[in-house]
């Protein structure tokens, strides 16, 4: 959750088809925070006439698709037997998801691989709730700081940051599908920025820190622990 500063803003506003903003900061640009208030803080600018991106670009994969080591078996059966907590929030998921064309069962893998499911989750940095939001960003996103450790109110804040993070995404390369039918090099290129910020978006390599975060959300999404059941 690292902070992006205020010239990276700059820089990209000034691009074609780019995009900005980490999830442990806000958008800073005045056009994005309007359309924070707006709603919900995504620009729903329609992206632009479809076009191949280049092929570097469509290689560019984070990471090949895993197979759970014993650490994570471990995880996935503890979790599994928890079904109360890990299905509580399905029903939202899906319906928030459905309305921002994301794909529901990615949703569900960021919040096992973020907290494990525990809407009171802290991290040292200070992310907050079920998908560790950052107060700046769920704030940029339209949710005010005092109801960030309120599940829904924090789903929905990271379900608005990741779809703003897809746009940049569509943008940039042209693309003119929703999430839940993006390209998998589309889809970790977002996963990578809701990791580490937006200028995840215009790299071709990736930190090792942000590889294993990617690979987890991969895991968590291939397991039986975010199977959608209500």
């Amino acid at each position: 959750m690292r902070l992006p500063n205020a010239a990276f803003w700059v820089f990209a506003a000034c691009l074609p088809a780019a995009g900005a903003a980490a999830r442990s900061e806000p958008p800073r640009e005045p056009v994005l925070a309007s359309a924070a208030q707006a709603h919900v803080g995504i620009p729903r600018t329609p992206p632009p006439s479809p076009a191949r991106p280049p092929a570097a670009a469509r290689a560019a994969l984070v990471v090949p698709a895993p197979r759970p080591d014993k650490s994570y078996q471990r995880l996935f059966r503890r979790l599994s037997k928890q079904r109360g907590k890990i299905d509580r929030y399905d029903a939202f998921l899906v319906a928030e998801a459905r309305r921002r064309g994301l794909d529901p069962r990615l949703l569900k893998s960021i919040i096992g691989a973020e907290s494990e499911f525990n809407p009171r989750a802290r991290s040292p940095k200070g992310a907050l709730g079920l998908m560790q939001l950052m107060p700046p960003t769920a704030e940029s996103m339209g949710i005010q700081k005092n109801l960030i450790l309120d599940p829904i109110q924090n789903i929905r804040a990271g379900a608005a940051y990741i779809e703003w993070l897809y746009s940049l995404v569509g943008k940039r390369h042209r693309l003119s599908v929703r999430m839940n039918e993006a390209p998998l090099w589309a889809v970790q290129r977002v996963l990578a920025a809701y990791h580490a910020g937006p200028r995840m978006l215009t790299r071709g390599s990736y930190p090792e820190t942000t590889r294993q975060y990617v690979r987890k959300v991969l895991l968590f999404q291939g397991s039986k622990v975010s199977d959608l059941r209500r």
